[in-house]
């Protein structure tokens, strides 16, 4: 058997379960999977990059600021990855408060100084977090000086902040399915009423154009208190991909097992849909030159940058 290494994220999220599938689709064809939840997030990417894990999957809110060079990247760059597969896996960015704030805008926040305690991945400058924040008016630092407090979401992290009373505001990926990260959403809705708050328009318009999001809108009673169609960005791309310089065999491999085997997508925890006529297209890399000759055998349509 020949060992592969694939960089997931957090045990049991998305990226995780892809390398699940990609696993039990290989193993027929003398490939051993390894998942490491060490590439969560921002790592994911160097991982692959710099040749720890042979195969990764993560999606364009990290490729985007990747390709614009953002230092937390590691220097990854996109001109030397190139992508296997491209699977649907649906999720919205989710901006909630608390109810008892008696807030309708984030532009309150500063308005009346309120030390809230946010809930979100980091907020450093340059980052999506930062992003919204800035748009309504403010800073992490900001919101620090008048008694705010910042709390990381991260599924690999074992804190209770929501379940401790110790969260007023949530900003995060929101989507189907109880996983590490998806749970603080269980929790919140669960334990508080939480006001669902619009994405604005220029918001939206900015975290199109730099931080990989698509237009869309979080489904009616997706949680509790998703009482309509929330305005907001979406991802419906998780990209399985590997080094565009992988020798030709592995990556054609798992393009022909996963889609011989595709059903197996649909036994996972989270909503995967394996969509042929989307599989080959993405817009972020090049497919790797082994998979392209196979979808185009296939006649599976492609479209890359």
């Amino acid at each position: 058997m020949t060992k592969i290494l694939f960089a997931g994220s957090t045990v049991g999220e998305p990226w995780w379960l892809a390398g699940e599938v990609v696993r039990d689709a290989v193993r027929p064809h003398g490939y051993e999977v390894d998942i490491t939840d060490e590439s969560a997030s921002n790592h994911n990417l160097p991982w692959v990059w710099g040749g720890k894990a042979q195969l990764g999957a993560t999606v364009p809110e990290h490729f985007a600021p990747a390709k614009a060079g953002r230092p937390e990247y590691g220097g990854a760059k996109l001109d030397d990855l190139a992508a296997i597969a491209t699977i649907v896996r649906p999720s919205w960015l989710g901006l909630a408060v608390r109810a008892e704030l008696g807030i309708s805008n984030l532009r309150e926040v500063k308005q009346k100084r309120i030390p809230v305690r946010l809930f979100s991945p980091p907020a450093d400058d340059g980052t999506l977090v930062d992003a919204v924040l800035r748009y309504h008016g403010f800073s992490m630092e900001e919101l620090r000086s008048w008694g705010g407090q910042h709390y990381r979401w991260s599924g690999r992290r074992k804190e209770s902040h929501v379940r401790d009373n110790e969260v007023d505001v949530m900003l995060g990926n929101i989507y189907h399915g109880y996983t590490p990260h998806g749970r603080f959403w269980f929790e919140a809705t669960t334990l508080y009423e939480m006001r669902f708050l619009d994405l604005e328009p220029g918001l939206i318009d900015t975290l199109v154009k730099h931080h990989g999001f698509e237009r869309g809108s979080i489904p009616e009673l997706l949680f509790p208190f998703v009482d309509r169609e929330i305005p907001s960005v979406k991802q419906t791309q998780m990209i399985i991909y590997c080094r565009k310089d992988q020798p030709d065999r592995l990556p054609e491999t798992v393009a022909r097992a996963i889609d011989e085997q595709a059903h197996l997508f649909k036994e996972k925890r989270v909503p995967f849909y394996y969509e042929r006529d989307r599989i080959g297209k993405n817009d972020f890399l090049p497919l790797h030159p082994a998979v392209e000759r196979y979808y185009r055998a296939k006649g599976y349509p492609i479209s890359t940058p």
